[in-house]
């Protein structure tokens, strides 16, 4: 656009001796008159040229404006979430913790919803590839705390997309979310006072036989007079 701006400018320039070339039975008031036309209309077609690239820089900044302050936006989110992870207290206060809920898969979901809204931003921003985004999102989901947190959190998510690019960024999750393989079964752990309780009670029974023998032998002794 600027090179075709500077080439209206020159040519609007070099009009006067191209009208020069034209030697005809004209006066001389009749080339001013074509001279200014030509100059007039070469004005309105350099004007339009600029409103254009006016409107074009308009929009531009205007989107730069809004991913910056989206961005500021999820930073400060983060921030607080932060501190909620940190104090139970602070938790409470972004509403209702469930009773009973496990505090350390509450702390995943939340640092998991960080993570995601981080991706969101960069594949909005076209810092990170639709490639990239479905290699880490299905690594994510092949886990408990992933799967569980999409789980409870995709119809929400999907719903409430404000753009067409993060449309499609949540489309993406949801689809690598049914690809991921889910984790095998968590096998059972046994507590240690559990593994006391057998020890002591093998224990028992291997001393069983000796203090049998013992008594025994008490037993059959006479006293002494």
């Amino acid at each position: 656009m600027t090179l075709l701006a500077i080439v209206v400018i020159g040519l609007i320039g070099a009009s006067p001796w191209f009208l020069r070339a034209f030697d005809g039975p004209t006066s001389r008031w009749e080339r001013l008159s074509f001279i200014g036309q030509t100059y007039g209309a070469a004005s309105a077609l350099v004007a339009a040229f600029a409103l254009v690239g006016i409107v074009a820089t308009l929009i531009f900044q205007a989107r730069e404006t809004k991913i910056a302050r989206e961005e500021a936006r999820r930073v400060a989110i983060a921030e607080l979430l932060k501190m909620a992870m940190d104090d139970p207290d602070l938790d409470e206060a972004w509403g209702p913790v469930p009773e009973g809920e496990d505090r350390r898969a509450r702390r995943q979901l939340m640092y998991i919803n960080m993570i995601i809204s981080e991706w969101q931003m960069s594949f909005e921003t076209k810092a990170l590839p639709e490639v990239r985004l479905r290699a880490i999102s299905r690594e994510m989901f092949s886990g408990r705390p992933g799967r569980a947190f999409w789980r409870e959190a995709r119809e929400v998510r999907l719903s409430t997309s404000e753009s067409k690019r993060a449309r499609r960024f949540h489309q993406i999750l949801d689809e690598e979310y049914r690809r991921a393989p889910a984790p095998a079964p968590e096998r059972a752990r046994r507590r240690p006072w559990g593994l006391l309780a057998g020890a002591a009670a093998a224990g028992a029974l291997a001393m069983a036989p000796v203090v049998r023998r013992a008594v025994g032998r008490r037993t059959g002794r006479r006293p002494r007079r």
